[in-house]
């Protein structure tokens, strides 16, 4: 049976299991990632594993979340550095950056190969549910800073975004050769419009 852990020990377990599992997607994918290997790696009783993580579905989806969200956190922060000189040009620019970013980091490779996906299917609903309310609610908050902006629009524009965002995973279908303009035209064609819709109100 396994020992109670302080609250230091549990979020000291629970980055170094992070961490591991990080590794192991890296390398390994979903699949060949085991609680038996993560809990060798990081040399914890695989019962302490289950104190902390009550599947290794939710510990893939949070390694995932982190890495999701300080994709975000660095956006609203890039835009919050500019909101003083906000242009569509800008915005546009800023959010290519962003997409530009997350085609080659660990998010996409995740993504691509249907291990995110495979992780999806073992989580309970509310957990995903909260994951889209979250990336709503990121995404509003950048479109606020644009002055005027209609909030009350602030759903759909979320949605455009992340359906151009998409096209990440098919950059092959799209063509490789034209990829980064297509996106950059698909982008400028979002934030061109929520801009025009404030110049009209």
């Amino acid at each position: 049976m396994p020992i109670a852990l302080t609250s230091e020990q549990r979020i000291s377990i629970k980055r170094k299991l992070q961490l591991a599992a990080e590794v192991s997607l890296k390398k390994y994918g979903v699949k060949k990632t085991t609680v038996d290997n993560l809990v060798k790696s990081v040399s914890i009783p695989k019962g302490t594993f289950y104190l902390i993580y009550p599947s290794k579905a939710m510990l893939l989806y949070e390694v995932f979340q982190i890495s999701h969200d300080e994709l975000q956190h660095e956006f609203v922060k890039k835009v919050l550095s500019i909101k003083d000189d906000l242009s569509s040009a800008k915005v546009t620019n800023l959010i290519f950056e962003v997409y530009k970013k997350l085609d080659s980091s660990f998010l996409m490779s995740f993504m691509s190969s249907g291990d995110l996906e495979l992780v999806i299917k073992q989580l309970p609903p509310e957990i995903l549910e909260k994951h889209i309310e979250g990336d709503e609610i990121n995404m509003g908050k950048i479109l606020s800073i644009i002055p005027n902006v209609n909030e009350r629009m602030n759903g759909l524009y979320s949605a455009a975004l992340r359906l151009v965002m998409t096209s990440v995973l098919h950059k092959e279908e799209v063509g490789k050769e034209y990829y980064d303009e297509a996106l950059k035209f698909s982008i400028r064609g979002i934030i061109n419009q929520i801009f025009e819709e404030i110049n009209n109100d």
